[in-house]
């Protein structure tokens, strides 16, 4: 399935290549390809974010109400909620973090806390054992591509409407 960005496409790819070397069922390799999986499942989330930001051209605005110029995932994606969703918005990253923004991410996302908190430990040297298995790889592929699709719909609600026309093809035979 295209993709919105050259780098989504090839996230996304990534981590389908290795659902498919763990579904093959190499008890050696298994814990490799399913740590493969969701994280690069949860770098595909942030690839496609970055993507629609960008595209909406409010990356200036977005690193402005967060107060950092390279905002990680979580406040990328409160932002963004906070903008395009929020009933109450939210005047500045303190109020929205005071107002419980990490729940509603959680409701509105679902899968978001597990595929964060996975992503986040790999970042500090931790693979979650438990989590990396081949089941809950599957379902956390799964809910980042439905978090994706949601991010999507939201900014085609907003009147943005951001084609995902970028193949793997293109995307690794890109200059970029």
């Amino acid at each position: 399935m295209p993709e919105g960005s050259e780098d989504a496409t090839i996230l996304i790819a990534t981590s389908w290549q290795a659902l498919k070397r763990a579904r093959s069922g190499d008890e050696r390799t298994m814990l490799c390809n399913c740590t493969i999986v969701i994280v690069f499942a949860a770098f595909f989330i942030e690839a496609n974010l970055n993507h629609i930001v960008e595209t909406m051209n409010k990356t200036t605005e977005m690193s402005r109400f967060l107060g950092n110029r390279y905002p990680g995932l979580q406040d990328k994606l409160a932002w963004f909620y906070n903008c395009y969703v929020a009933r109450l918005k939210a005047l500045n990253k303190r109020q929205m973090f005071q107002n419980g923004i990490e729940r509603k991410l959680r409701r509105k996302f679902p899968g978001f806390n597990e595929i964060y908190q996975f992503r986040n430990n790999i970042s500090h040297g931790t693979i979650d054992r438990l989590a990396a298995n081949l089941d809950n790889a599957n379902t956390l592929r799964r809910k980042a591509k439905a978090i994706v699709d949601g991010l999507y719909r939201i900014a085609a609600n907003a009147g943005n409407e951001i084609p995902r026309s970028v193949t793997y093809e293109v995307a690794i035979s890109s200059n970029d």
